[in-house]
């Protein structure tokens, strides 16, 4: 099994929306696919749950307080329960739904996962002073997976993350094989994304340092040491190691004249220079220099907002959805854009 996380510290370059897709697309070729929104946003579940399935998770007492209990256990949520209360490994019986237009298994976002931002913070902290209670809750994403793997349920989970460089969505990035990074080609979109490529730089050497410490302590220590993590999906162990598949740009509104779309020098110009990021991100993982550019995703107007009316992909879109005349050709041509970068990152990943 295969997992999967798009990542990016700046939102509003469309990292949901293609996530989203792309998961889409990877299910039509046959994958078993679990989606898990790991963004307070919620945004990927409203996009690909009904609303009868939102209802029932959110919203199903009269009752404010208690529906807010019920939904937190029918969530991502329910995952950190334990961790809150102090134990080293989450509860990974929680319920999934069915996202049937996108064709995969959705475990719902939740706005309180805000909250789980400090528990993380803690156990990272922690977890740097060879406590190794908290080096197994940092490596929740690991645990699931594992459970998942175990249940041979899916060939491929993907994780979609807010837009922060907090410890939370490290823990995410821990119980990866693999991330893309959106982005967006503007002056703050480039400057975002040299900060990750300086934020790995630094966690990735943060992170050795707390696992090798770890290791040494429980070998020290205790003869369960392979049990205990087993479940963890360490990086640096069994070979498995975070990779870099590499970057996907947003395109901006381009003007036609005469016919021709004219292109915006002040955007044009920013296009070029994340490679030399995306190369120092791959550095520091130690991964040789490549051509990290997936493909170039279309601004894709309104078609967005009208999906997430009616919970479907891009290239599910129909006339009873509302697309009609030349939205019909923009729909096939979007989905086409999308199906590319999605083919680039699957033969990236499944090697």
């Amino acid at each position: 099994m295969r997992t999967l996380s798009f990542f990016n510290n700046k939102g509003g370059v469309g990292k949901t929306t293609l996530s989203a897709n792309v998961a889409y697309n990877f299910a039509s070729t046959g994958k078993r696919v679990l989606y898990v929104d790991c963004d307070p946003q919620c945004n990927a579940t409203q996009l690909m749950l009904n609303d009868d399935l939102t209802q029932e998770i959110y919203a199903s007492n009269d009752d404010a307080d208690a529906s807010l209990r019920d939904s937190l256990t029918k969530t991502v949520y329910n995952l950190f329960i334990p961790l809150r209360e102090g134990e080293p490994e989450i509860d990974s019986d929680v319920p999934v739904y069915r996202s049937e237009r996108f064709g995969v298994d959705v475990l719902a976002g939740h706005p309180n996962l805000s909250q789980i931002e400090d528990v993380m913070s803690a156990a990272w902290q922690t977890a740097l002073g060879r406590e190794t209670a908290s080096f197994r809750r940092v490596h929740w994403a690991g645990q699931l997976v594992s459970a998942m793997e175990r249940a041979d349920r899916y060939d491929m989970v993907m994780f979609d993350v807010g837009p922060s460089l907090g410890p939370f969505n490290r823990t995410v990035l821990l119980g990866c094989d693999a991330f893309v990074t959106p982005t967006a080609t503007d002056l703050f979109s480039y400057h975002a994304f040299g900060n990750l490529a300086r934020w790995f730089d630094t966690w990735v050497r943060e992170y050795r340092k707390m696992s090798d410490a770890n290791i040494e302590t429980w070998k020290s220590f205790s003869s369960s040491f392979e049990k205990k993590s087993a479940n963890l999906r360490l990086p640096g162990h069994g070979g498995r190691v975070l990779h870099y598949l590499g970057y996907t740009t947003q395109e901006y509104i381009k003007k036609k004249s005469n016919g021709q779309e004219q292109l915006v020098g002040a955007f044009e110009r920013f296009r070029g220079k994340f490679a030399d990021e995306a190369k120092r991100i791959a550095s520091s993982l130690g991964q040789p220099e490549e051509d990290f550019l997936l493909g170039h995703v279309p601004h894709m107007h309104s078609m967005p907002a009208t999906a997430q009316d009616v919970h479907a992909p891009i290239a599910e879109l129909t006339t009873a959805d509302g697309v009609r005349g030349n939205q019909i050709a923009q729909r096939n041509g979007y989905a086409e854009r999308i199906r590319v970068v999605a083919e680039a990152v699957g033969a990236r990943l499944l090697v």
